[in-house]
Parts: C-alpha cells; structure tokens; sequence
C-alpha cells in the first residue's frame, strides 16, 4: 500500500529497518525488542499482500511449527481456569508467533541480512563490554549480578551465539579475518568469566557444532573417521572425569567419628547439623576458636574480632577460608595458611576461590551444591539444587496430566499444588516452573504438544546438519541447551532471541534458494 503511495518499495526498507531494531534490541534492552516486532508486524499488515503471504507461508515448515505451537495454546484456553495467567503467557510469547511468521511472508533483500547480524553483534559487543567494565570498577558478589542488561541466564546464551555469528563471518569474509577471531575470542572469554552454567552448556553444544560443521568440510573419507574416532575418544574421556568429579562429591561424611579434641588438647566444635560446604569440605567442623585466636595474633595485626561491613566477623571469614583449603581450623591448620591467605582473610576474602579461574569456581560452586542436597541442605539461593526440585514437581504434575497437560493458564497453579504436597525446602518465592522447556511443554498441552515442540528441533537441527548450515547447526544446538535447563520462550528475551534467529534462518536458507534458482 505505502510501495503506491510512495513510488518506491519503501516497504522493503521498512521491513529491514525494523529487523535492524528488533537485532539490535535483543542484547540491548526490552523497549527495542517491542518496537521491533510492532513495527514488523504493521509494516506486514500495511503491505497487504496476502496471497503472496499465503504462497510463502504454506511451503515453509516453521511456519507450521509457528502455527501449530499457536493452536496448542488456543486449545489449551478450553481446558484451563486461570485464563488471566493464559493470556499474558500468551502475550509473552507474541514475538513467536508474529517475528518468524512476518519474516518469512514478507523476506527482506539478501544485502540486508548481514547488516542485521552486524546490529546484532555491535549490541552484543557494546553492551558486553560495558558489563565488563562495570564489574572491573566494582565488586560484584554474585555472578548473577554481572549483566545489566536482562537475565545473565538469558544474556548468556546471546554471547554464545555472537560466537557463532563471528565464526560465521570469519568463514565468510577472510579479508577481516582478524577482526571476527577477536570478536569470537572476546565473546568465549566473556562465556568463561561469567560463570553462567546454562552458557557454559550451550558453549560445549556451540563447539560441537562446529566439529559437525568442519567435518563435513574434509573431503577425504579416512581423515573423517579419524576425527570422528578422536572425537568421540574426547566425550569418553570428558565424561568419565565428569563422573569421578561427581562421585567425589557424593561421598557421605561419617560424623560419627570426629574427634573431639586437638592435638594439643583444645575442644573442637562440631555442628553436623549445618550443611555448609566450601570448595567440597564441611564448614561447621573441626573449630578450635581458642587455638585459631591465639594462632592469628601470631600471624596478623588485624585484630581478631574486626568486623567487615557491619556483618561478617573476621573469625566467620577465618574459618570459611579455611574449610575451603580443607585445613582444619585450629593451630595446624592455621600454620598451613600462606601469607598471601593471611592477607586474603585481612581483606574480607572469604574462600580460596576467589583465586580459582571462572570455570574452577563454578566448578566448585556446584560440587558445595551437590554436596548440600545430599546432606539435606535448604536449596535455596543454590541454581543447581533449585531445578532438581523444579523437575522433581514437574515429574509428579505430570504423572496425573501427561495425556493433555494442565493447559495454557495453569502450569503456575500446578506447581504451587505440587509444591504444597512434597516435602520441598524451597521458600513460596522459589516454587517456578519446570526450568526446562521441553517439560514445560508436556505440562501445558500434554504428550502431543511434547511431541510437536521436540520433534520440530531434532527435525530443525537434522536438517541443518545434513545441508551442512553453519549458522543453522549453531543456533539449533544452542536453543536445544537452552531448552534443557532454562524456560526459554517464557520470557521476552528468551522468546524474542527465539523468534528472531528461527526468522533469520528462514531468510538466508529462502535467499540461498534463490540463487540456486537463478544458477
């Protein structure tokens, strides 16, 4: 309509103007991401070429995966009480069912798709760049606390995929070659400091993308194999030290045989009723306070009971960083303790961690988790242990509701419901949703509604590796990591990132067709 008003395909410029904002959006704030997909939505609407809409989205299998997830949810309306929360489950989810269905009615010019991934990436370099820069200047005490610019969950899975786009480009352009290698170096060290456990996942998934993507690549059938063999020796190897990692942590303590004295004759204090863990070793254990005071004199001129920040005593710090080295804390152990452990402590540094690489702490962090749940802690505060608890209530909704799910509004209520009739530690703050999406999907419209969503991404990610797409194999494996431990497309930027990437596809396998066509 506007192409007649204004004597030129202004909607063509339109369309990737607000492809443009929506990309550029994603990483950056919740604002660009909603004008984005309004304008491509109008801007659809306002074209009003419908039957050539038709043409397109009736050959396109992700129109019909949009299709289907859409008529899952009105179904679900029938069969649900609390329409209230259906509806804004659905408004949430909008740009899965506007973003990809506007893209592939109405695909914009070839010559536009790399500017858009260029939006994307200088957002992603920008806004990474600056929540490095805040956590240089200041102390962040929770990992969680490094992205300023939506959930690091969320964010962390964006930063993998700015790994992907600059390989993508690396490959492409070799002219610019070493500016994509920064990129993709400075986006996997961004992964690395960021103790994201979902990003680390949806790395290892992104990595072994590219082996599927660069083995395919060799011509030769013996060299092949090889790798395939070396490959496949890596995973035997990386999963047997995976285990003997776990089973360290699963050993029970025997507190039944602690001693009650020092060598010198002191009184320990045992408290095995704490399930308190640092660095893999009990906190509450093996205190001699006398001999730690007497000990730290010696040691420091830092008075022994100076208090840090009006809260923690520097006795409470003393005795974590100790249980962190797996010293006891008495006389012997405080003799284990280097200066530069003194002078940790003198400073408020709880736990030897804080010299640990990234990869080491998190490491660490989900050893003391484990660790705490077998020793019945409170799960609380703790990621790892609050997802076995949501996938323990998720699996008894489902024992009574796997036919037809518990529909569109009731997933909240359902595990409320399951919540209220377990025996979780979990406060009422913390009883969320499965954390896995393709759970979610079984609880909300029952074994079909499972069966279409997994079945679209093994079918997506097959596809992608048999055509040998680069960008397809990626972002496939990275949703599919995403899905396992998080409810991506239940919130704005999981769902919007989604929605954007499953367009772009379709954009640059319809421009690839194209050419074919052309040839």
């Amino acid at each position: 309509m506007l192409d007649r008003l204004f004597g030129f395909k202004i909607h063509d410029y339109l369309q990737a103007l607000g492809l443009f904002i929506l990309a550029f959006g994603v990483p950056m704030n919740k604002v660009l991401m909603s004008i984005g997909t309004i304008w491509l939505a109008s801007n659809l609407l306002l074209k009003a070429d419908f039957s050539n809409y038709w043409k397109r989205w009736k050959t396109n299998p992700i129109f019909w995966f949009i299709l289907s997830t859409f008529v899952l949810h009105v179904l679900g309306l029938t069969y649900t009480e609390d329409l209230a929360y259906a509806f804004r489950d659905m408004n949430t989810k909008l740009p899965l069912f506007v973003i990809p269905t506007a893209l592939i009615a109405f695909p914009i010019q070839k010559k536009y798709i790399d500017i858009i991934l260029y939006g994307f990436l200088a957002s992603l370099l920008i806004t990474s760049i600056i929540n490095f820069w805040n956590s240089t200047n200041q102390t962040i005490e929770d990992y969680r606390d490094l992205s300023l610019f939506g959930s690091h969950i969320r964010y962390s899975l964006l930063v993998v995929t700015g790994v992907l786009i600059a390989v993508y480009f690396w490959i492409k352009n070799r002219r610019l070659w070493f500016v994509y290698l920064l990129l993709s170096v400075w986006f996997f060290y961004y992964t690395l400091i960021s103790q994201v456990f979902s990003g680390y996942i949806a790395m290892a998934f992104l990595l072994l993308g590219f082996f599927l993507y660069f083995l395919q690549k060799v011509k030769r059938t013996s060299v092949r194999r090889i790798a395939g063999i070396l490959f496949l020796l890596f995973c035997i190897v990386v999963g047997k030290q995976t285990y003997n990692y776990v089973q360290e942590s699963t050993i029970k303590y025997d507190f039944g045989d602690l001693p009650e004295r020092t060598v010198y004759g002191h009184l320990y204090y045992h408290d095995t009723t704490a399930a308190w863990f640092e660095n893999g070793h009990h906190v509450i254990s093996y205190i001699a306070g006398d001999e730690l005071r007497e000990s730290w004199a010696k040691r420091s001129d830092v008075d022994f009971d100076t208090t840090f920040n009006e809260k923690y005593s520097l006795e409470s710090i003393l005795i974590r960083y100790m249980a962190s080295k797996g010293l006891k804390k008495d006389r012997d152990g405080m003799l284990l303790m280097t200066d530069h452990d003194i002078q940790n402590v003198e400073k408020g540094v709880p736990t030897i961690l804080n010299d640990y690489s990234p990869i080491q702490r998190r490491q660490a962090k989900i050893k003391n988790e484990i660790l705490q749940y077998l020793a019945g802690g409170d799960p609380d505060g703790n990621s790892l242990l609050q997802r076995i608890e949501h996938w323990k209530a998720g699996a008894s909704i489902l024992k009574n509701n796997w036919a037809f799910g518990v529909g569109t509004g009731d997933v909240q209520a359902a595990f409320d419901y399951a919540y209220e009739n377990s025996t979780t530690q979990l406060d009422k703050e913390n009883w969320n949703r499965a954390h896995n999406q393709f759970m979610t999907f079984w609880i909300s419209f029952g074994v079909f509604g499972f069966l279409i969503f997994t079945g679209f991404w093994l079918w997506f990610l097959w596809q992608n590796i048999k055509l040998n797409k680069l960008i397809g194999i990626g972002f496939a494996l990275i949703a599919i990591a995403s899905f396992l431990s998080e409810d991506t497309i239940e919130t704005q930027q999981g769902v919007t990132y989604i929605s954007l990437f499953l367009g772009l596809y379709s954009l640059m396998n319809a421009s690839e067709l194209k050419e074919t066509k052309e040839q």
